[in-house]
């Protein structure tokens, strides 16, 4: 990662992104905008990827609330008292029955969570190779690390967030003084809607290290029900990241329609 160039530009960093897109089955053939002509890269075509990623998330979010109905069930069934005698046969069948399907839901959120990582990080770097075009010069890093970035523990657990934030400003900054105030606003909201969604996500991520520290118990019943009572935060936190996340990547994308229609304005043909 240390080699990575700190800007963007014609590289073998564009080739690897362009064929990460393309391995993600979504690369389009974008027709050079009117932009590039003015400010530098040109803009490309987001509106699909936004799509597929938002479907994607939803069926992440799908995932999360069918573990979260599986999880509640295992807290409930694991939180009464111990069997008397330290055996009932009715009970540890119940006990397995819902820890088969918290496995079920725990399957389905890693697949969901694997189809969606692929889509969304093409799209997240589509939309940093925008803001390049938006605004040049507006990120402190080049295109490359909004794919890098998610692949380095630790790292990606801020800089994601960093360039996503960069990416906001660049595609909602005005173009020109005296550019309308709205715009100002629907950057705001835009980064408001940013932190929430990270704060969830990492949230989640800590509470999934913490569960997994969690001291063992001998009693196989309370054992299930303290892990359950973990799994509910964690799911419950996929679930709001997920559904934030998608209301994040509709409207970044329309930053960055809006942010495209006033950068070409200027360059529109006049009329004689």
């Amino acid at each position: 990662m240390s080699g990575m160039p700190l800007r963007s530009g014609e590289s073998e960093e564009e080739d690897w992104a362009k064929g990460f897109e393309t391995y993600a089955g979504l690369e389009s053939d974008a027709v050079p905008s009117r932009a590039a002509a003015v400010r530098g890269p040109g803009f490309r075509p987001v509106r699909g990827l936004a799509t597929a990623v938002t479907l994607l998330l939803a069926l992440a979010a799908a995932a999360a609330v069918h573990g979260l109905v599986a999880d509640i069930d295992a807290f409930r069934h694991a939180g009464g008292p111990s069997p008397a005698g330290g055996y009932d046969a009715r009970a540890f069948r119940l006990l397995d029955e819902v820890r088969d399907r918290h496995g079920t839901a725990s399957s389905l959120q890693l697949w969901a969570m694997a189809a969606t990582a692929g889509v969304f990080i093409a799209w997240f770097h589509r939309v940093r190779t925008n803001a390049d075009a938006l605004h040049p010069r507006a990120c402190s890093t080049g295109a490359g690390w909004a794919i890098g970035v998610w692949f380095v523990p630790l790292v990606n657990l801020v800089m994601p967030w960093l360039i996503a934030r960069e990416v906001t400003c660049a595609s909602g900054r005005p173009a020109r003084e005296g550019a309308a105030r709205h715009e100002d606003v629907a950057r705001t909201a835009s980064l408001t809607l940013l932190n929430a969604w990270w704060a969830a996500w990492v949230a989640s991520k800590a509470l999934l290290v913490i569960g997994s520290r969690l001291p063992a118990a001998d009693d196989e019943m309370a054992l299930t029900h303290g892990t359950s009572g973990v799994w509910i935060g964690i799911d419950a936190l996929n679930l709001v990241a997920a559904v934030l996340a998608i209301l994040h990547v509709q409207q970044l994308t329309r930053l960055q329609q809006r942010g495209h229609a006033r950068v070409t304005a200027p360059a529109a043909p006049r009329g004689d």
